[in-house]
């Protein structure tokens, strides 16, 4: 309390050390809450079996009228195994989930490498950049090079999409609420999704939804997609400051990157972004009916060279699906 015998004003901001708690850790908590709650009821043995020392001199036709009604065979609630009992359980949202650690460790180490930046650099540092973005975002007046790279995210989202939502069905959690925070948050809601994400190589037509039919494999939306993406390295001007002073932007984005966390932290994004898409791109050409290993794997490699706007460009290229 102050002087005046008032509470102290309240940042709105969360304390630091609640953003150290990774999602990845919640989701195996409660998997691993699921699995423990089903193995108690499993192995716990009944309370009610009454215990009488001349049992084993029962006939076995008269064992049944010695159990209660509860557990008698012939009720509802007969006794059941344990698979059954697995079968119950693998009906949650958070059931049968596999940490992928290719993808798990990079997200854990961004958010990490983010919350070492927030704590070095200068106060309100990344709020005046953030700031200028949200007052024009094409041209916000800071180093071009990064207003690419800041722009270029909020479009990662997209080619995600196109690469994981074919073989969307049936994985958990559910993939679209993570690509959908894909557009603020980059990887850092991407990488949930990815890191419990199951590898499919084979689908039916019928197991598509709608968005996925007749928009994300629609090759008007994908080239579509590819002139927005283009029109990022027009609009912020990238291309001409890099073409009149390429060390002075060099120069300028490295800067930045040092002093500002966001500016560091998208720049981890992205690459992040570019190798994860990049990795997805093998599984999606088997979809299709690609089986030359060697020949995806360098197509994949080749989308690293521009980031995120390689992954979109692969997206309009790619033959169509194979359907069993």
């Amino acid at each position: 309390f102050n002087s005046t015998n008032r509470l102290p004003r309240q940042r709105f901001f969360p304390s630091p050390s609640i953003m150290k708690l990774s999602p990845i850790f919640i989701i195996a908590l409660s998997a691993a809450t699921d699995v423990a709650s089903a193995f108690s009821r499993i192995s716990r043995p009944p309370s009610s079996i009454p215990t009488n020392k001349n049992i084993i001199n029962v006939k076995p036709s008269q064992l049944e009228s010695l159990l209660p009604s509860s557990l008698s065979p012939t009720s509802s609630t007969s006794l059941r195994s344990k698979g059954e009992f697995a079968e119950e359980e693998g009906t949650g949202i958070f059931s049968d989930i596999q940490i992928n650690a290719p993808y798990a460790i990079p997200y854990i180490g961004f958010l990490a490498f983010g919350y070492a930046m927030t704590t070095m650099e200068a106060p309100g540092a990344s709020q005046v950049i953030l700031e200028k973005f949200l007052a024009d975002p094409v041209n916000p007046g800071v180093n071009e090079l990064f207003a690419t790279i800041f722009n270029l995210l909020g479009l990662a989202a997209l080619p995600f999409a196109c690469l994981t939502m074919p073989g969307a069905k049936g994985q958990k959690p559910p993939l679209v609420p993570f690509l959908l925070g894909g557009v603020f948050a980059g990887y850092g809601s991407i990488g949930i999704a990815m890191s419990t994400r199951k590898e499919v190589t084979v689908v039916n037509e019928e197991d598509l939804g709608w968005v996925t039919k007749n928009v994300l494999e629609n090759k008007i939306f994908n080239w579509a997609m590819v002139a927005l993406a283009a029109s990022v390295f027009v609009s912020t001007g990238v291309l001409s400051g890099l073409a009149a002073d390429a060390g002075g932007q060099i120069q300028g984005y490295t800067e930045l990157f040092q002093s500002s966390a966001i500016v560091s932290a998208s720049s981890c994004d992205l690459a992040i972004l570019t190798v994860t898409a990049a990795s997805l791109i093998p599984e999606d050409l088997k979809r299709r009916g690609f089986d030359d290993s060697g020949k995806a794997a360098a197509i994949a490699a080749s989308t690293v060279f521009l980031p995120i706007f390689g992954a979109i460009l692969y997206c309009a290229l790619r033959p169509k699906l194979v359907s069993e």
